[in-house]
Parts: C-alpha cells; sequence; structure tokens
C-alpha cells in the first residue's frame, strides 16, 4: 500500500526527495507534539512509568493500523536485522537520551542533539555514496546557525554526561543508516510497530524501579495523545528516509524548533526573545536553500 501511495504521488510530480521532506517534517511535528504532552505528564509521574503507559497506547494504536492495512509483524519481519539493528539503536538512544537530560540542561543537550543534520548528511555522503552537493551543505549549515541562535548555549563547566549527548547523534546515525537497509516490502507502520513494542518494554522493565502512580484521568487522556503523535513521527521518519535522499532532508529536522516555537507560544503563552525568530528565519531559509539544490521534474 505504501509502495502504491509513492507511485501515485511521483505520478503528481513530487519527486521522492519532496516526499521525504514532506514526510520528515511531518515527524518532527510528531516528535515535538509528544514531547510537550511526556514533559507535562511527567511533572505528577514517573518519567519511565509515563514511557510505558504511552508505550502500551502506541502498541494499541500501530496493531490496528496495520490489521486494518491487512499486514503483520510476523517472524520474517522480526528477524530482519536491519530493522532489528533500527529497534535496538532507538532503545538504546531514548535511554542515553533521558538519562543525559536528567544532569544537563534542556538547552545545552538540545544543542548538541542539532549536529544530527549534520552528520547524517556527510555519513550519507562517505558511506552511502549520496552526492551532496554545495548548496545542500550549505543548507545543513546554515540550519545549524539557526539552532544557534535559538539555543544559544550557555558557558555552564562540562559534564561529562554531554558525552550521553554525543553517543545519542552516533546513535541516530546507526540508525538512521539501518533505516535505509529495511526492505520497502516492509511498511513503515510495521517498522514502527516493532518499535513501539521495544520501547514500550523497556519503560516497563525501568519504571519498576522508579516505582509507580495513579495517573489522573486528563494525564491518561495526554499520554494517549503522546502515542498518537509519536506514532506519527516513528512512521514520518521511517518513510522519510525510504523516499528521499538522507542529505537532502536532513535540513527538515530542524523544523521541530520552529513547531517548538509555536507551540510555546500557543499552548504556555512564552512569547520566544527577538533572537529566537532570527533563528527560525534562517532555519526557514536553510529549508528553501535545500529545495533549491531539487532538480527540477519538468
Amino acid at each position: 500500500m505504501e509502495v502504491e501511495t509513492r507511485l501515485s504521488i511521483r505520478n503528481h510530480s513530487l519527486s521522492p526527495d519532496l516526499l521525504g521532506a514532506a514526510w520528515m517534517t511531518t515527524a518532527m511535528f510528531g516528535y515535538v507534539v509528544n514531547d510537550a504532552l511526556i514533559k507535562w505528564v511527567a511533572e505528577d509521574l514517573p518519567l519511565f512509568q509515563s514511557i510505558f503507559l504511552r508505550g502500551c497506547a502506541i502498541v494499541v494504536l500501530l496493531a490496528a493500523i496495520a490489521r486494518t492495512r491487512g499486514v503483520a509483524l510476523t517472524h520474517e519481519v522480526i528477524t530482519t536485522r536491519p530493522l532489528q539493528l533500527r529497534v535496538a539503536m532507538e532503545c538504546i538512544g531514548t535511554v542515553l537520551y533521558l538519562l543525559a537530560l536528567t544532569h544537563v540542561p534542556l538547552a545545552s543537550l538540545s544543542a548538541i542533539l542539532q549536529l544530527v543534520p549534520i552528520a547524517v548528511t556527510f555519513a550519507a555522503a562517505r558511506l552511502l555514496r549520496e552526492a551532496v552537493s554545495p548548496i545542500r551543505v550549505m543548507s545543513v549549515v546554515a540550519g545549524f546557525v539557526g539552532v544557534l541562535f535559538i539555543i544559544r548555549p550557555g558557558s555552564d563547566d562540562f559534564s561529562p554526561w554531554f558525552l550521553g549527548g554525543l553517543a545519542t547523534v552516533a546513535i541516530i546515525i546507526v540508525r538512521e543508516l539501518a533505516t535505509r537497509d529495511i526492505s520497502t516490502d516492509i511498511p513503515g507502520s510495521i517498522a514502527a510497530l516493532m518499535t513501539g513494542i521495544a520501547i514500550t518494554v523497556m519503560g516497563f522493565i525501568i519504571s519498576v524501579f522508579q516505582g509507580w502512580e495513579t495517573p489522573s484521568t486528563v494525564r491518561a487522556l495526554a499520554l494517549v495523545a503522546a502515542a498518537a503523535f509519536l506514532s506519527l513521527g516513528y512512521v514520518g521518519s521511517i518513510n522519510a528516509v525510504r523516499n528521499g535522499d538522507i542529505s537532502f532532508t536532513a535540513p527538515f529536522r530542524y523544523t521541530i524548533l520552529l513547531f517548538a516555537i509555536i507551540l510555546q507560544i500557543v499552548i504556555f503563552g512564552d512569547v520566544p526573545d527577538a533572537w529566537t525568530f532570527v533563528g527560525a528565519g534562517i532555519i526557514a531559509a536553510a529549508g528553501l536553500l535545500a529545495l533549491r539544490s531539487q532538480p527540477s521534474t519538468a
């Protein structure tokens, strides 16, 4: 079904790179809404309990989607090595990120993670032999400059926990390269389902040592919503890597900061300062610059 959809879109002159960019932007939206909801829920519930409960909802949702499409998580799929590698990297990266986040400022850790688009671009050039034009390189670097305007890392003393952030960057690179090798016969929803199951099991194991609390109805509904948006992020990121060149879609990862600014204004009523808007403008320009490197489909 996904292959048919991709072909249908291509018939309407939307190239694989543009389709990948659209999926990447969609994924970033799903991820940032999930992060906002989890951050809010975790104010009252232990973090890994929240992850486990959210994971249960994700598994139910993705399993329902898979059943509707007539696909299943078979033994053949489960034993696919690229998919196993992707799931393993997702679990390890989640743990490292959350552990680092509890020991270092969020802004500083976020700044480190924005190395991902640059690293992905050059990994694609080096390992996948993708043609990375100077314009694409410029767009990624420009996007990173925009990130620095928004985050503006402080001069806090170095913490060994920052190595957790750097390790997360490396793990994400391996995860994306593994995703690229997953057979197109395996739908993105099935790959996302396997990831969701693994994250849920991991959350349960760690939550046993953290302790449990009874969530309120509102918090429980927020976790269900977080599951829906994270599922969107999973499927979007998988399809983004499968469709377009990794180096082309890389700058569109920065859109997560643009969505974060919007949520900050609309939900929390906190208007960012002028430097943040300058950075957002630079990021938007980086995306347009990446589009200019897209060959004409006419």
